[in-house]
């Protein structure tokens, strides 16, 4: 009898100490992103070749604001990667620009990090881990890498590109479970609007980004 009440103890006394961890539960803290960037506002000519890409990976801090915790505000820091194959070639001082063709191979890279900030509305309880989720906000990058890598059959050349040195985005993220939908539409343009070029065309070029989002955690 000892026994069955010490077990019976022991059973509420971990059920109680669960239910306030329950309580306080947060939602999708770790992201991974994958998408393919979008160039806009192109000048006439300038194409996108081979599969351009994008990658994101990153933590963003939950702030449930109310008790049922299913809308939140979302605050995070994250390291963003582009890869954009176009076949417009910047010369060294970006001050001349040429269309390429044939077996030249042209990309801009681009690494950022980015500082994503959201306002969260989903359907999770602590115990319904495949709930739907709506996440809309803006995403702040900061430049920390941009080169042009232009390659020929036999030679390869790196060039700097100057670009803003930061820009804003808004971000939506749609979806259920595992698999869900985003989209980053630019506020600012992509290159620096007195180092860039005196093409006044590529002064509004921006990229965009459509992609998958998955939340690990």
């Amino acid at each position: 009898m000892q026994k069955q009440c010490f077990l019976l103890l022991l059973i509420a006394g971990f059920t109680l100490a669960q239910s306030p961890a329950d309580s306080f539960y947060r939602e999708d803290q770790i992201y991974a992103l994958i998408g393919y960037p979008l160039l806009v506002e192109t000048p006439e000519g300038l194409t996108q070749n081979k599969l351009s890409h994008t990658f994101s990976l990153g933590f963003i801090r939950d702030m449930p604001i109310n008790s049922a915790r299913n809308l939140a505000f979302g605050l995070g820091l994250g390291l963003n990667y582009n890869a954009v194959y176009t076949n417009l070639q910047f010369t060294d001082d970006m001050e001349a620009t040429t269309f390429v063709s044939g077996d030249v191979k042209n990309q801009w890279n681009s690494v950022n990090a980015e500082i994503p900030l959201e306002f969260r509305w989903r359907t999770s309880t602590p115990t319904n881990y495949q709930f739907w989720r709506v996440y809309a906000g803006v995403v702040g990058y900061y430049s920390l890498l941009a080169k042009q890598r232009t390659r020929t059959a036999i030679i390869e050349s790196n060039t700097s590109l100057s670009v803003q040195k930061f820009r804003l985005a808004l971000r939506l993220n749609v979806g259920n479970n595992t698999w869900n939908l985003t989209y980053t539409h630019p506020i600012d343009s992509f290159f620096d609007f007195h180092k860039s070029t005196h093409n006044k065309s590529l002064r509004q070029l921006k990229t965009a980004k459509l992609g998958l989002i998955f939340y690990i955690f």
